[in-house]
């Protein structure tokens, strides 16, 4: 049974949802960010002595990889090696969809890091989560809808089961403490296939002005992502994955957090209704 879990990124989208989940089953939590406080344990993934302290006495980890890194597993590899060797009996990694979509290189760093994590030698979960419906209120598609009323990406008509963060963290709650889930491989999506034009939509009602998407190419959105300082490598990353979307892999729809929390996952609605504030200007 899991006592106590360390969880990275403990400030984001996902990690930050996790902890008072984990804290009301009964868990200790360790919750390592990049910015040390007396409620976060520092962990920078460049530098490996932060590594020790953060996994010492834990029983299992939620991983998350450095950010807008494409090819993580250089630093991912010795800490999965130093986890295994300070007893730490389960983990719980955070992927992608993406992972199965086509053209999806072999080689690509997301995938060495899934085998990385299933050859660590521990208790492995694999959580690939679609679209985080985040993305419109935390990240980067928010500077669009607050400066020019408009999502723009390079998916046309293509849909995505947009997935809210908290479901994401709801599943791996479960799995970094019960028994039965391991190994596994969950695609985690929401519970309907949006187009971002639908989207942009709810949106709208929920923010109260017209939101619209506006479609543009691939070259035009990676020149966004590198103009926000996304390296070259990673925006490639997420412009393959817009453009499978477009042809129609993310439309995939899955069961997975009734099927795990035994609850359904929350409408891309009500996440709208409850993110209002953050489309709000001034």
């Amino acid at each position: 049974m899991t006592t106590t879990a360390l969880v990275l990124g403990a400030t984001g989208k996902s990690g930050r949802r996790l902890v008072p989940l984990l804290q009301a089953r009964g868990v200790t939590v360790r919750a390592a960010s990049r910015q040390a406080s007396p409620h976060h344990t520092l962990f920078h993934w460049d530098q490996p002595e932060t590594h020790q302290a953060a996994l010492d006495g834990v029983d299992a980890v939620y991983l998350i990889g450095p950010d807008f890194v494409e090819d993580p597993s250089n630093v991912i590899a010795p800490f999965l090696d130093r986890a295994k060797q300070l007893g730490v009996k389960r983990v719980v990694a955070i992927s992608s969809l993406g992972v199965d979509f086509p053209h999806e290189p072999a080689d690509s760093g997301r995938r060495k890091v899934e085998q990385l994590v299933m050859a660590s030698g521990m208790e492995w979960t694999l959580l690939r989560p679609g679209g985080f419906s985040q993305n419109f209120s935390e990240s980067f598609f928010l500077p669009g809808i607050l400066h020019a009323d408009a999502v723009a990406t390079a998916t046309g008509d293509g849909a995505v089961a947009f997935v809210d963060a908290g479901d994401i963290a709801a599943v791996a709650a479960v799995a970094l403490t019960e028994r039965g889930h391991a190994p596994a491989i969950y695609d985690i999506t929401g519970p309907q296939s949006l187009t971002f034009a639908q989207a942009a939509a709810i949106i709208s009602k929920a923010a109260g002005r017209e939101i619209s998407h506006r479609k543009i190419s691939s070259n035009e959105f990676a020149t966004i992502l590198q103009g926000g300082g996304v390296p070259a490598d990673y925006a490639a990353v997420v412009v393959r994955d817009q453009e499978a979307i477009r042809d129609g892999a993310g439309a995939v729809v899955t069961d997975i957090v009734e099927r795990v929390t035994g609850r359904p996952p929350m409408s891309f609605e009500t996440y709208a209704a409850n993110a209002a504030a953050a489309w709000t200007r001034g």
